[in-house]
């Protein structure tokens, strides 16, 4: 076993005389890896805190949905609950991944699917209730 170590050309001084032609062509260049540093693609100059405003604007609804259970008006306020968890669903289908803030946590139609789902359950549950 005498491998030998370093750069091609020290392995056999009789491969240096072998025209070009008679050699193996070089494979097909794999593209660069990207770096690490490399920056992502500029968006648009939109503020950090405006991609959040459409899921406070759903917390906001839900948290006055819940205000508005609290003073005895269950109907009511499931409501207002259900359509602010609706809202969310639309902005979530509307809105680039950019502006949505919280509201995109999945793929963007398990996301509107669950959301559309968890409102019309909301829905259901203050008309089939018993109360006001």
């Amino acid at each position: 076993m005498s491998e030998q170590y370093g750069p091609p050309e020290s392995y056999d001084a009789s491969l240096r005389d072998v025209p070009a032609a008679a050699q193996p062509a070089p494979g097909p260049k794999t593209p660069p890896s990207p770096r690490r540093g490399e920056r992502a693609p500029a968006r648009a100059a939109v503020p950090r805190w405006l991609g959040q405003l459409p899921y406070v604007f759903v917390l906001c609804g839900v948290a006055a949905g819940l205000a508005v259970v609290a003073t005895n008006h269950f109907r009511r306020g499931s409501m207002l609950i259900a359509a602010s968890v609706f809202i969310g669903a639309l902005a979530r289908l509307v809105l680039p991944e950019s502006q949505t803030g919280m509201l995109a946590v999945r793929r963007r139609w398990v996301d509107v699917l669950l959301m559309t789902a968890a409102a019309v359950g909301v829905t259901l549950v203050a008309f089939v209730a018993k109360g006001q």
